[in-house]
């Protein structure tokens, strides 16, 4: 299997509140809409995110894994449901529907561990197919991540994730 890495490094995400596009219930599908992100970091927790692309697809569905290292001196918990959104290369939020896994539950992250959430993105390449998906924002930690390249938003189009797991690798379900 061939990987092809994104890094992306942020600053300490602290206690900042930042506005960005969240999700509402764990388990259901929904559309991502804006708020608050509520940060479980300490002091000193840091964070940095990869986008690792999975070679191959399932009828329609591509799949990566979102990996996040801690690389702080103080320990961080990551949420069941960490807020993702789908951009244009404007950085504007595209319409996506998400499915979460109902059994997700918050993920304590050590420094200098890992952990890993594999993410679907189907399509069902039926119009109107209307922008890019250029980018899939992560909150926390609040990080703007290459995704699909010049790959075609269409109106049904849905992310599907799993549950966080220690390490740098997560298979999808």
């Amino acid at each position: 299997m061939h990987l092809i890495r994104k890094t992306t490094d942020i600053a300490a995400i602290g206690c900042a509140t930042v506005s960005v596009l969240t999700l509402a219930g764990c388990g259901s599908a929904t559309d991502a809409s804006p708020a608050p992100a509520a940060s479980t970091a300490s002091p000193g927790c840091e964070l940095k995110a990869d986008l690792v692309k999975l070679h191959g697809v399932a009828a329609g569905t591509s799949y990566w894994d979102v990996v996040v290292t801690n690389t702080g001196k103080a320990p961080c918990t990551l949420p069941a449901a960490p807020g993702l959104a789908v951009l244009g290369p404007d950085k504007k939020p595209l319409p996506v529907t998400v499915n979460r896994d109902p059994d997700a539950e918050p993920f304590p992250l050590a420094p200098g561990t890992s952990a890993a959430q594999a993410i679907g993105y189907g399509t069902d390449g039926n119009p109107p197919c209307d922008a890019e998906t250029t980018y899939l924002r992560l909150t926390p930690p609040g990080v703007d991540l290459a995704f699909r390249g010049d790959a075609r938003h269409c109106g049904n189009d849905a992310l599907v994730t799993s549950t966080w797991i220690a390490g740098n690798h997560a298979a999808p379900q």
